[in-house]
């Protein structure tokens, strides 16, 4: 599955930033589908520019583990499944890669998985965060991104060891499994650890009413210690909004898109909402420098949480081609699968015994004064991660 560069003089067109290569060098070649326009682009393009940073980088000192050149290739699916499947085909017919790189969209990520297994390789899903898709994309295919199951497990450990809270509204949305499942996945450990959930309300997607639901809450006898609730940015605001208007204060634990300066500067209403990140600036030198670079060379860090994620999950790509000792492709799938503390930006990432999400530290933010402060990080016991829901 290796294919050769057979001329020194590989244009960057070609090849991405290579500069001169020797005759005969061995490509590492990644295929990538996913969103660069379309209503996903937000999440897959910028943890491509993290990779395509990676890859620079890389190239510039030889490639892959400092002798493969890495060659990507990216093709735009406009956010549509369709159109993943489509320029996945026309890749396989005309490339042999090494590894792939899917979608964060879920049915996107699940085709990939499926075409391209065939090819043993290697694939990750951008910043998709269900945990069964693994299992339903089958093959090489692995999550990158903290999975809901344990973002959950680590929203109850901190509620219960930090917070102290013995009571929890859940609130869901079948609009998207993230939405629903992932106050379940908390529900699931916070009620193993003594907790216990007082309620259960559910919402639409873009509903832009929450009344109901802030009812609902006022009626308890008392207020919860904790509010657990994921929806996106389009609906946040509005439910922030009525529920401290109706002067509901509850810590509120809420959805690692919150990390957004437009969510950061709604005001004193969100001062105290929680949200979690792997990629946490302040937490280590190399989060910081990378973030700095980032935003030196795309001039949007403000989309850094996604390309962090991006160029470490080529960090751990590279620990797996030295683990192999080779990049063909069945080997380094089979390698990925069994990394150990992985030393990344956002981390040490181990696979080993975990299975197809990676477990590290999760970063708990606190928004205050429109900035996000950190408050502390929690790496879970694999015992510790619920049980993935279908």
């Amino acid at each position: 599955m290796l294919r050769k560069v057979v001329t020194a003089g590989i244009t960057a067109a070609t090849l991405s930033a290579v500069g001169t290569v020797g005759a005969q060098a061995e490509e590492f070649v990644i295929g990538a589908v996913n969103a660069h326009t379309g209503f996903m682009a937000a999440y897959d393009a910028p943890f491509m520019q993290g990779v395509s940073m990676y890859v620079d980088e890389a190239n510039a000192s030889g490639g892959l583990v400092g002798k493969y050149p890495i060659r990507l290739i990216e093709r735009d699916d406009a956010s549509d499944p369709q159109k993943t499947a489509v320029s996945i085909s026309e890749l396989l017919d005309a490339e042999q890669m090494n590894m792939f790189i899917s979608s964060t969209i879920s049915p996107s990520a699940i085709a990939a998985g499926n075409m391209v297994q065939k090819q043993n390789l290697l694939i990750m899903h951008t910043i998709a965060s269900q945990p069964t898709i693994p299992a339903r994309a089958g093959g090489g295919s692995y999550l990158v991104m903290m999975s809901d199951a344990h973002m959950g497990g680590v929203y109850a450990k901190f509620a219960t060891d930090d917070l102290k809270a013995k009571t929890a509204y859940i609130i869901t949305s079948d609009f998207d499994p993230y939405t629903e499942f992932l106050p379940l996945y908390f529900k699931d450990l916070f009620e193993e650890m003594g907790g216990t959930v007082v309620g259960h309300s559910t919402y639409s997607y873009d509903q832009q009413e929450f009344s109901k639901v802030v009812a609902d809450i006022k009626k308890l006898p008392q207020e919860p210690d904790v509010i657990v609730a994921m929806p996106f940015d389009n609906d946040f605001p509005i439910f922030i909004n009525q529920l401290r208007a109706a002067g509901v204060k509850s810590t509120y634990l809420g959805p690692d898109v919150l990390d957004q300066p437009s969510v950061k500067g709604l005001g004193k209403v969100v001062d105290g909402v929680h949200y979690v990140t792997m990629a946490a600036p302040g937490v280590s030198e190399g989060a910081a420098e990378f973030v700095t670079a980032y935003g030196d060379k795309y001039g949007n860090a403000d989309s850094f949480y996604p390309a962090m994620v991006g160029y470490s999950a080529m960090r751990m790509v590279a620990a797996a081609a030295e683990a192999a000792g080779t990049i063909e492709p069945a080997a380094l799938r089979d390698a990925f699968g069994q990394l150990e503390n992985v030393s990344t930006e956002i981390g040490e990432v181990t696979f080993k015994g975990v299975g197809k999400a990676p477990n590290l530290p999760v970063h708990i933010m606190r928004i205050e004064n429109g900035e996000g402060v950190y408050v502390t990080s929690i790496k879970l016991d694999p015992s510790e991660i619920p049980d993935a829901k279908q």
